[in-house]
């Protein structure tokens, strides 16, 4: 198994440590864990408790409680989540110092690098989403239209075959409709291609924002 650094995004090193080993020995007490990675005990379970709190892993509650880690997807996703909030406030902060820069245009390469920044960008807003996206990206990034459902309006067609079971959606569009989505009327994000070979670009460009709520009228 590779290595799993969760430092980055506010774990310790020994959370990181602790979250790898539940993965390998499933659902385990608090002993269970601290002789599989060689720790004292109560360094063990303060690694678990702060697992617990960040969402990364449950406990049962019971004697002893036995702690289970969060699905790696599901993980990924509340990281991305949190990390676009604090994106966020960054961006207010900076916005706030009135520094005149050009605005910039993001991309992304491959599944994996759209759906993080479809995550990040979808989980941020407040206002509304408006347009269509790719059944490939709606699956993988449905806890950030969750959230963003909450608190912001959705008008987003699915394109292509994709459950919504809870109805976040307005519907479907053709599947070879393009993936276009308009943000708090201030950003727009589109992404083209599958698999491996797809690209996304995102961006605050006041011109491209104008094409891109065109596009989705």
């Amino acid at each position: 198994m590779a290595t799993i650094d969760l430092t980055p995004f506010g774990f310790t090193p020994t959370e990181s440590l602790v979250y790898a080993s539940l993965l390998r020995l499933g659902p385990s007490t608090g002993y269970a864990v601290a002789r599989a990675c060689r720790l004292a005990r109560a360094n063990a379970y303060a690694a678990l408790e702060g697992l617990v709190s960040r969402g990364a892993a449950s406990s049962t509650g019971g004697r002893p409680a036995q702690f289970r880690p969060a699905d790696p997807s599901s993980l990924v996703a509340r990281v991305a989540a949190s990390q676009g909030q604090a994106l966020d406030r960054l961006s207010r902060a900076l916005e706030g110092t009135g520094g005149g820069g050009e605005p910039t245009i993001h991309g992304a390469e491959g599944l994996r690098g759209t759906v993080n920044a479809l995550q990040q960008l979808v989980a941020r807003a407040e206002r509304g989403v408006k347009g269509t996206v790719a059944a490939e990206l709606w699956r993988p990034s449905l806890p950030a239209w969750r959230r963003a459902a909450a608190r912001a309006e959705l008008d987003v067609q699915i394109a292509g075959d994709a459950e919504d079971p809870e109805s976040l959606s307005k519907g479907t569009a053709p599947a070879d409709a393009p993936t276009i989505l308009l943000i708090d009327g201030v950003r727009v994000f589109s992404a083209a291609g599958s698999g491996d070979l797809m690209t996304a670009m995102w961006t605050a460009h006041p011109l491209l924002v104008q094409v891109g709520a065109a596009a989705v009228r």
